[in-house]
């Protein structure tokens, strides 16, 4: 298993709580077998943290878009395959602590486990340092352009 220390370098990230991390890329194969806590809970405070923020950015950035056109963006960017492909591109999959069978049918592959690691990646952040740092994270993954000139 790669080195929690390799990833925080990829995510770009350095948490205060490692342990955190660890159960954030823990999925739920792998906890059963190893009698640990699963990444689900962080996944479902993830997914409303990225809701949030994703349609915060959206309101203001399009201040004259109406709500279904708001909708439409926001859908765009907060789905499981649009996701995944963030976490594709983070490599997030080589990161993923899986059971034995789940490794052997290629999770670290597929496309729900992706998604659902980085919605649990982000909730492990908002646990470690709260949702400015959060905001941070997903302003860098979904809006890189952005992000990149408010540094």
């Amino acid at each position: 298993m790669r080195k929690t220390g390799e990833c925080e370098k990829v995510l770009g990230y350095c948490f205060k709580r490692k342990s955190l991390l660890k159960e954030g890329l823990t999925h739920s194969s792998f906890a059963y077998e190893n009698n640990l806590s699963s990444n689900e809970r962080m996944e479902f405070l993830g997914d409303a943290i990225i809701e949030v923020v994703v349609s915060d950015i959206l309101y203001k950035r399009y201040p004259k878009a109406a709500e279904g056109e708001l909708t439409e963006k926001r859908a765009s960017l907060v789905n499981k395959k649009y996701l995944a492909s963030l976490a594709e591109r983070l490599s997030l999959g080589k990161f993923l602590f899986l059971g034995k069978g789940e490794e052997a049918q290629g999770g670290r592959e597929l496309p729900s486990n992706l998604a659902d690691g980085l919605e649990a990646i982000i909730g492990a952040i908002y646990l470690d340092r709260g949702l400015r740092m959060a905001r941070r994270f997903i302003e860098k993954q979904f809006f890189p352009s952005c992000h990149s000139r408010n540094e």
